[in-house]
C-alpha cells in the first residue's frame, strides 16, 4: 500500500537504481520472524517477499510454517522492502535494514483481516449487520479478486456490496486498496477519505491517507492525517517521508523529531539515521549527527547514501 521514499531532493523522492544482477542481493545476513493475525493467531502459508532496495527486484520469497514462523539465510546487508501477504488478510509492506555477521532482530508482523461475512443462525451478517446473500457473495468475490490482485474485479464487487451497506467504512477502504494496487494514489486517497467520513475513528483510513499524501509530497495533508493515527498503528514510512518533506521545507528541528519517531517504530531503519544525521548537521548538533551517520553506515555499509555519509563524516572531523 505504501510508497517508499528513498531520495532526499525533490518531491518525487525517486531513487535511480543501476541494473544489478539477480545474484547481487545474496550475502550472509539471516533474518526471521512471525506472521500473525491481530488476534495473535499464527498465519500459516503467508507469503513473505523480500526485495533488496538496491536492485528493486532481486530477492527471495518465503512461506510461513504452521506456527507462522519464517526465516531466510543468505541476504546482503542494507535496506530491504518486505511484503507480507495471506489469503483473507490485508497485505502489509515495511522496510527493514539487515546486517551481515551479526544477529538481526526478528520481524513480528500482524495482518488485519479483509471484510468478511459471518453466519448467524440463518442470517448473513457483516459486523453485526444483516445483509443479503447477494451482498455476502459480492464481498467474498471481492476478497478473492483482491487476493488474486485483480483490482478492477475486486472493486466491482465491493461497489456492489456498497449498495446495501453504504455506511460500512471497511468497504470503502477495500476499494481504496484496489486503487492503491493500481498505483492510482489520487483515487486511493479519495476512497480512504470516504471511509474516514463514515468512521472518523478508522485508524487504517487515516494511516493510508497519511502514507499516500506524504509520498506525494503533500506535507500539510499528510501531517493532518498522521496526527489522527494512534502511535502504535502508525508506520515508519509515514514518519520517514514526513521528515524528508520537513527537511526540504528547511524545518530541520521538526524533521529530526519525525525521524526519531520513525526510529521508535523501526530501530534499525537505516534511512532514518541518515536523514536525521543531515537534519542534525543543519541544527549544528555535530556529535549527534556523526553518531547517526555512523549508525547508517553500520546498518547499510553499501547503501545508496553510504558514500555521501562517509564524505560528510570526513567534513565533520
Amino acid at each position: 500500500m505504501s510508497k517508499r521514499i528513498a531520495s532526499l531532493f525533490g518531491l518525487a523522492f525517486l531513487l535511480a537504481c543501476s541494473a544489478l544482477s539477480a545474484q547481487e542481493w545474496r550475502g550472509k545476513a539471516r533474518i526471521e520472524g512471525t506472521v500473525k493475525s491481530t488476534k495473535g493467531e499464527p498465519i500459516a502459508g503467508a507469503k513473505v517477499s523480500l526485495r533488496w532496495t538496491q536492485s528493486g527486484k532481486g530477492g527471495p520469497d518465503v512461506t510461513t510454517g504452521k506456527n507462522g514462523h519464517w526465516a531466510y539465510f543468505g541476504l546482503a546487508g542494507g535496506n530491504w522492502d518486505i511484503d507480507f501477504e495471506a489469503p483473507g488478510y490485508e497485505t502489509r509492506k515495511i522496510t527493514a535494514a539487515f546486517q551481515e555477521g551479526t544477529r538481526n532482530e526478528p520481524i513480528d508482523i500482524q495482518l488485519e483481516p479483509l471484510a468478511q461475512t459471518e453466519q448467524s443462525h440463518e442470517e448473513l451478517q457483516v459486523a453485526g449487520h444483516k445483509i443479503s446473500k447477494e451482498t455476502a457473495a459480492a464481498i467474498e468475490a471481492g476478497n478473492a479478486a483482491m487476493t488474486a490482485k485483480n483490482w478492477a474485479g475486486a472493486r466491482e464487487n465491493y461497489q456492489k456490496a456498497l449498495q446495501e451497506m453504504p455506511d460500512y467504512a471497511p468497504l470503502y477502504m477495500s476499494i481504496a486498496k484496489t486503487y492503491a494496487g493500481e498505483e492510482n494514489a489520487a483515487e486511493a486517497i479519495n476512497w480512504a477519505r470516504k471511509a474516514a467520513e463514515k468512521d472518523p475513528q478508522n485508524a487504517n483510513a487515516w494511516k493510508t491517507i497519511a502514507e499516500l499524501e506524504l509520498s506525494r509530497g503533500n506535507l500539510e495533508a499528510g501531517k493532518e492525517a498522521l496526527a489522527k493515527v494512534p502511535a502504535e498503528k502508525a508506520s515508519d514510512t509515514s514518519y520517514l517521508n514526513l521528515g524528508i518533506l520537513l527537511y526540504n521545507k528547511k524545518q530541520p528541528a521538526a524533521a529530526e523529531e519525525a525521524f526519531g519517531k520513525a526510529l521508535e517504530l523501526s530501530p534499525d531503519l537505516a534511512d532514518a539515521f541518515y536523514y536525521r544525521g543531515l537534519s542534525r548537521i543543519q541544527l549544528k548538533k555535530t556529535a549527534e549527527a556523526k553518531a547517526d551517520l555512523n549508525k547508517y553506515l553500520e546498518l547499510a555499509p553499501s547503501g545508496s547514501d553510504a558514500d555521501t555519509a562517509r564524505e560528510l563524516l570526513k567534513s565533520l572531523q
